[in-house]
């Protein structure tokens, strides 16, 4: 399901927010707009203590969901009914740890129970395969991501164990807001799209509506997470930032959105 919404979207861009700001009914707002907004999924970020992979922005989002009183249970509560308010697939992005609290299958089967369609999870261990079979036992995607520096063997293997979409990192290091794109992300995606038929989707970076036109040349979405969220959190009225954010980018108004 999430692939082919990709491969039919006429601009595939997918949102990042972290869940529970500034509160988990707001998020419910904000993934509504976004979806209005002309999303083609969203991808909703667990709070996490150490989000490794995430740069300043979204490192400050997610301590202050859990400051604010974040919890994965009131979560799951409301999983049903935002994704019944929406027809794009909503994705969970989240550490290994909050997974595994209370039982891998039995949180993974939750998310599914609660309308997600697949699922990402920056750290999994090298060897996927038993969480990539949990997945496909469930219906669930197991999004996987791809390293500007990963080995052509790696990638083989990463790519073996994965679902709904590429995630393709465009830079080395963490996410955050960048003025530029590397230059080597073309032919990035090019190898990438040699080893699969996935649909393949940037992310890492993305802060401009000319970044993401360029990105839709060749790749086949794009995902956008530190920019939406810097403006999420520095608005008096979040969901109304977010949705006008989007559509900009959505829509390839001006250069920078």
């Amino acid at each position: 399901m999430i692939a082919q919404g990709i491969r039919n979207h006429h601009r595939a861009v997918i949102p990042y927010v972290t869940a529970g700001l500034p509160d988990l009914d707001a998020t419910g707002r904000i993934i509504a707009a976004l979806a209005d907004a002309g999303a083609a999924a969203v991808e909703i970020g667990i709070p996490f203590s150490d989000p490794m992979a995430d740069g300043p922005v979204l490192q400050r989002a997610s301590h202050t969901a859990l400051q604010t009183g974040f919890r994965m249970d009131a979560l799951m509560e409301r999983l049903d009914g935002w994704s019944a308010t929406v027809d794009i697939p909503l994705i969970v992005m989240s550490y290994i740890n909050p997974l595994m609290r209370r039982g891998l299958h039995k949180t993974l089967e939750r998310l599914r129970d609660g309308g997600v369609k697949g699922v990402i999870i920056p750290d999994l261990p090298r060897d996927a395969g038993p969480v990539f079979s949990t997945c496909g036992t469930l219906g669930l995607d197991l999004i996987r991501l791809l390293a500007p520096t990963t080995l052509p063997a790696r990638a083989k293997d990463v790519l073996s164990e994965c679902s709904g979409y590429v995630y393709a990192v465009s830079v080395k290091g963490v996410t955050g807001q960048r003025t530029s794109m590397p230059e080597g992300i073309r032919d990035q995606v090019a190898s990438i799209k040699a080893l699969t038929d996935l649909p393949v989707c940037v992310g890492f970076g993305v802060s401009r509506a000319s970044q993401v036109h360029e990105l839709l040349g060749f790749a086949d979405g794009v995902i956008v997470g530190s920019f939406l969220m810097q403006r999420i959190m520095n608005a008096s009225d979040p969901v109304a930032a977010a949705q006008e954010a989007l559509r900009r980018l959505v829509n390839g108004q001006g250069g920078r959105s």
